[in-house]
């Protein structure tokens, strides 16, 4: 996961669609996301500190979100983009609880649960706050020898959650959003939270400028495992077909010499 900025917002002359362009933090690497035009003035607007008299939709977000956060104890540590599918972008709003790990009941899941493919989406029901949710196992993590399990309901609510072997008890780590890429920045602009990608969101569609033409290169990794400028593959490509015709339609020459 690699923190990034956002370096500007364009538009295709072509077909006069919007796109977002984030930027590694520590690199030249950029992100170039296309987004609707509401979406991208709503990043714009607080970009360039306009002041309306009337709260955007996002604007009320926040305030909705500032609001809930003094009774569920949560707050948002950070917006990530965590997958690209069918040229297709997904993020998640993340919400981590102030006063750490919260202890939640959770049936049909056994203490030494070990996640598998073939468990994958198994049903299971957990209770927080005293509601009950429906939700389906869909991936696991591992970070520092500890193994969370992300658990998710059919209105896009999604559970870190995981197992304190010591108390013998399940903990609600994360709770996180599915949401479109463009909501998560324009929140994440006025929340001032920090916006971050996977690693393997970049190596898909992550560009660099080519020195001499000037003209976006995609990324991929080589065979030792290091990133390079290399173009690839055609399959990548196929896969990839949309998304990269958009971007050749940009004028990127000045990427990265202005802020929107």
């Amino acid at each position: 996961m690699l923190e990034m900025t956002i370096d500007s917002i364009r538009v295709s002359m072509m077909n006069y669609q919007h796109v977002v362009i984030l930027k590694e933090k520590n690199s030249d690497r950029y992100l170039p996301i296309w987004i609707g035009p509401s979406e991208a003035d709503a990043i714009s607007v607080k970009l360039q500190n306009i002041h309306l008299s009337r709260p955007l939709t996002h604007d009320l977000l926040k305030n909705a979100i500032f609001a809930l956060e003094s009774i569920s104890g949560a707050s948002i540590s950070k917006v990530v983009v965590n997958d690209l599918r069918a040229d297709t972008f997904y993020a998640q709003i993340v919400f981590e609880f102030d006063d750490g790990p919260i202890p939640i009941n959770v049936d049909s899941l056994p203490k030494n649960f070990q996640y598998q493919d073939n468990e994958k989406n198994s049903n299971v029901s957990l209770v927080w706050l005293g509601k009950k949710y429906d939700v389906k196992i869909t991936s696991e993590s591992i970070e520092q020898g500890k193994r969370f399990f992300e658990v998710v309901n059919t209105d896009g609510l999604i559970f870190e959650i995981y197992y304190d072997s010591l108390h013998e008890r399940w903990l609600l780590t994360r709770l996180k959003l599915d949401s479109r890429p463009s909501d998560a920045i324009a929140l994440a602009v006025r929340v001032t939270t920090p916006i971050y990608v996977e690693e393997i969101v970049l190596d898909k569609a992550g560009i660099i400028l080519d020195k001499e033409t000037g003209k976006p290169v995609a990324l991929q990794k080589d065979s030792d495992d290091k990133k390079s400028g290399a173009k690839v593959n055609e399959q990548e490509l196929k896969k990839l077909s949309a998304f990269y015709d958009f971007i050749n339609t940009l004028d990127l020459d000045d990427l990265g010499k202005r802020q929107s």
